[in-house]
């Protein structure tokens, strides 16, 4: 499954859960390399991007900084292949 796919497919079959999940992404400017983002962010994803909204402000992520969607519990529901 792709990460788009995965991503829309907790956005709209667990849109009621959504606080249950996390979106893990490579960013260089953290400490360890990763940031974590509550899918209750995430507005939507097209082929190649993430659209982020906190505090009205919109932060678009390309799609190859996905890294694993993670459950609260630290169950991997997605994990991209290296």
């Amino acid at each position: 499954m792709k990460i788009r796919d995965a991503i829309n497919m907790i956005l709209w079959k667990y849109r009621n859960n959504l606080e249950n999940y996390v979106l893990v992404i490579r960013d260089r400017l953290s400490g360890s390399g990763y940031k974590s983002i509550p899918f209750t962010y995430i507005k939507r994803v097209d082929r190649s991007y993430i659209y982020i909204e906190i505090n009205d402000s919109i932060t678009i992520i390309p799609l190859h900084r996905a890294l694993r969607i993670e459950k609260e519990s630290g169950e991997i529901v997605w994990k991209r292949n290296d």
